[in-house]
């Protein structure tokens, strides 16, 4: 009878186990997808006056949609955004910069791709910044390359000046430090069990877009940028998460930081309108045109 019982038991307690198994990697898989295939949101956007729509060759029967304003200074920014792209109103703001004689290349989500593609979180779209360079290369009107991006365009934006020369001087708004480490909260004390799902959702991460997520690592590419500037911008309750400081720290000058008092995640802007234009415009007018 106590064999029986026993028997019972292991089996029923190994049935729980694996049902919350299953249920954790559900779980986390959707997050994972959803956050992954946010839709496009820009089809129904109008074109401004004086802007062309492009769409960059990122690779063989891929195409992804952009947004270009001549430059006037010689200088083109290429804006990076969040998950939605950098079309339109969505961060970073670049339109104070195109009324001061800069060029804009915005460019839109990888969801809006042709055909739409995954969005990885600043993993492929920092290699597909080549695209954006070749398209500029081909401008006669173009001398210099900057950079600006925001939140996963921040980390995507230090990652392509990284990796491409020719970007000469970034901006990086509110991005993670290394989305591996993030992802998980690696600083953080939470319960074996809320870890164990972080941990979960970082592989589904990893086996859904084929990304490292702790190769994607903006902290890391921030040395090898030197002697190129980094502009950094946080706000005043995203330094701790975003490890402002210490990605400060890990940049070679010149480099620069601001962290917007009062301000979170994607409020910089709305809280500090004109100075972070003056702030922005001030770093690029130095290190491209001065």
């Amino acid at each position: 009878m106590r064999a029986a019982f026993t028997r019972y038991l292991f089996v029923s307690l190994t049935f729980i186990v694996v049902l919350i198994v299953l249920i954790e990697i559900s779980l986390a898989w959707g997050f994972v997808w959803f956050l992954m295939h946010p839709g496009c949101s820009s089809d129904h956007l109008s074109l401004p006056e004086q802007v062309v729509e492009v769409w960059l060759q990122v690779r063989e029967g891929v195409q992804l949609r952009a947004w270009y304003s001549t430059p006037y200074n010689g200088v083109v920014i290429i804006s990076l955004g969040g998950l939605e792209g950098a079309l339109g109103d969505n961060l970073p703001p670049v339109q104070f910069l195109v009324e001061q004689g800069y060029g804009a290349l915005q460019i839109d989500s990888r969801a809006c791709a042709r055909p739409a593609q995954s969005v990885t979180l600043g993993g492929r779209e920092a290699e597909e910044v080549a695209a954006a360079l070749d398209y500029l290369h081909g401008r006669k009107e173009v001398r210099w390359v900057g950079i600006i991006g925001y939140s996963m365009g921040g980390a995507a934006a230090l990652r392509a000046a990284a990796m491409y020369p020719d970007i000469a001087a970034v901006v990086a708004e509110g991005g993670f430090y290394n989305l591996g480490e993030d992802i998980i909260e690696a600083d953080s004390e939470e319960p074996i069990f809320k870890r164990i799902f972080l941990y979960t959702i970082a592989g589904m991460f990893w086996l859904q877009s084929g990304e490292n997520p702790w190769e994607i690592s903006p902290i890391e590419a921030l040395p090898e940028i030197s002697p190129r500037p980094v502009f950094l911008i946080y706000g005043e309750y995203e330094v701790f998460s975003g490890r402002a400081q210490a990605q400060f720290e890990a940049a070679k000058e010149p480099r620069s930081l601001w962290v917007v008092p009062g301000s979170g995640h994607g409020q910089n802007y709305q809280l500090a309108g004109k100075q972070y234009e003056q702030r922005v415009l001030e770093f690029f007018d130095q290190a491209l045109l001065r």
